[in-house]
């Protein structure tokens, strides 16, 4: 039986698209602190006049989460450590041009829940999906290290993973 904690967590930022994900080392956002992922299923109500019990019939699934990345930059413009550099998810959202967001701006997200020991990666508990950064919020406290708190929207439905 494998328990997992937060330690073993994981967030991947991978091209947007469909079909099958594999997350790579290159592709992994360093230093994250959590990330929630919440499913909503809307339900329509079918209930006729002549009833006195409420039913329903599935409508629409939606999909919103967040995550806590604490503020981390590679020493030099040229690096060989892996992970995505913080200029990378920011700039899907805080553009510095008139342009604005646009579909191209789409991210495609693995969250990893965690591994099993002794393997590089279990994707049982990997869940992956393309999504928009609705929101982005730096924030700095005295004692404490620098965050960036995003939020998503799932566009679409979850993605399959192929096992590397």
């Amino acid at each position: 039986m494998a328990f997992y904690t937060g330690r073993t967590g994981a967030l991947y930022l991978t091209s947007a698209g469909s079909g099958e994900v594999t997350p790579t080392s290159q592709q992994r956002a360093l230093k994250l602190r959590d990330w929630s992922l919440d499913t909503t299923l809307a339900l329509l109500e079918t209930t006729t006049l002549d009833t006195a019990v409420k039913t329903y019939t599935p409508g629409v699934v939606s999909s919103t989460g967040s995550a806590t990345v604490l503020y981390y930059r590679r020493d030099g413009s040229t690096s060989s450590e892996p992970g995505v550099q913080f200029d990378e998810i920011l700039g899907k959202l805080m553009k510095s041009t008139e342009g604005g967001v646009t579909e191209n701006d789409r991210v495609g997200i693995v969250l990893r829940a965690g591994t099993q020991q002794g393997t590089a990666a279990d994707i049982k508990d990997d869940i992956a999906f393309n999504a928009y950064i609705t929101n982005t919020s730096l924030r700095v406290s005295t004692s404490e290290l620098t965050s960036v708190a995003i939020q998503f929207t799932v566009d679409g439905p979850f993605r399959e993973l192929v096992d590397a």
